[in-house]
Formats: C-alpha cells, sequence, structure tokens
C-alpha cells in the first residue's frame, strides 16, 4: 500500500512535462510514478472525501486510483492530462462505493446528477489550492510556516506559540511573504487573501 502524505508536507514540482511523466510512467518508471503520486495524492484524498465522507477510506480511494493508473498505463497511447484522468478515477471510484456499500439507489443516482455541475468547480478548487500552497512553500522555510498554518485558519497569537517566536515576529513575516506572493501569484493573489481572511 502506498504510504499517506499529509496535505500541508513539501512537495516538489513536477520536473518533466505531463507528456514525458506520463511516457516514463508507461516505460514502468517507478520514480516517475513516485513523483506524480508525490505530487496529487493530497488533492486526490480531498476530492474522495468530499463523497464518501471519511479519511481513511478517502485516501484508500485515492491511492487505488493510482494503482488503477499504474496497472492500466499500456492500454492508453496517451493521456493529456494526468490529473484530469486521475480525478475522474478517483471520481468514480467514490460514487461506487457509496452505490454498493453505503447509499441506496435513488441518493446516489441523485448526486451523480448534481455531480456533472460541482465537479469542474473542485478541480478549479483544488487546483487553485496546489498554486497557492506550492507558492507558499517557495518562501523561506519559517515564512512558509507562518503562512500555512495561517492557511488553516490559526490566529497569529497562536502561531507565535507554536514557532516560539513574537506575534510581531508572526506579523512581519506575514506581511513580507503577502508582498512576495502578491509579486508571484498575481491572478490568485486575491484568492490568498480570501483564504487567510484578510478581505
Amino acid at each position: 500500500m502506498l504510504e499517506s502524505i499529509s496535505i500541508f508536507e513539501s512537495e516538489e514540482p513536477l520536473t518533466m512535462t505531463t507528456t514525458q511523466l506520463f511516457n516514463q510512467i508507461k516505460l514502468g518508471d517507478v520514480k516517475a510514478f513516485e513523483e506524480l503520486f508525490n505530487q496529487l495524492y493530497p488533492s486526490m484524498c480531498v476530492v474522495a472525501r468530499e463523497y464518501v465522507k471519511d479519511n481513511g477510506l478517502a485516501e484508500d480511494i485515492a491511492q487505488e486510483a493510482f494503482i488503477k493508473l499504474w496497472n492500466s498505463r499500456d492500454k492508453y497511447d496517451s493521456i493529456s492530462s494526468l490529473k484530469s484522468f486521475l480525478y475522474v478515477v478517483v471520481k468514480n471510484l467514490s460514487l461506487n462505493h457509496l452505490k454498493r456499500d453505503k447509499l441506496g439507489n435513488q441518493y446516489t443516482e441523485s448526486l451523480i446528477k448534481e455531480d456533472f455541475l460541482n465537479f469542474n468547480n473542485q478541480i478549479v478548487e483544488e487546483e487553485t489550492y496546489r498554486i497557492l500552497q506550492q507558492a507558499i512553500e517557495e518562501l523561506p522555510k519559517k515564512s512558509a510556516r507562518v503562512m500555512l498554518l495561517s492557511l488553516q485558519g490559526i490566529q497569529n497569537q497562536e502561531i507565535a506559540e507554536r514557532l516560539d517566536v513574537s506575534v510581531n515576529t508572526v506579523k512581519t513575516l506575514k506581511y513580507n511573504s503577502l508582498k512576495t506572493l502578491r509579486a508571484k501569484l498575481k491572478d490568485y493573489f486575491f484568492l490568498l487573501l480570501l483564504l487567510l481572511g484578510e478581505v
């Protein structure tokens, strides 16, 4: 079973294009597969959890999606978007679980009807969050920790206690980080402020 990875752990950005990555995976390159897993597994867990409402089950479903990708890698000439492919697999596995093990057919059918509209929005939300998180993790280590804790809704006083620094230091690190992120993120910066409760 693949090892679980926290959504707040540091993630290395993909070093190959999607096409290159898939070509390597298709050839049986385990390192390329691990690179893809490390990058996208946290988001897949979030997607599954939206459906099944259970952390452990969501992790199992996300892992199963990656296993399906690996086992079926020879069946596809190309996959233009590995991320979209995995989202669809996770969605289908989650709905199958609900239909088979938890809910009656009527409720599941209703969920599937709503799903078409919600799924694209969810992809956008998860991708946006991933972009914001990746930009934050490129900050100096202490600044990144302050911003990631802030994203979890933790107040300055508690952040200061956790990091063993003064509240003023937390405020300064946050201010400087936001200044840096404003230049990096541009189109996503307003969303970052919303997530931090700054607007």
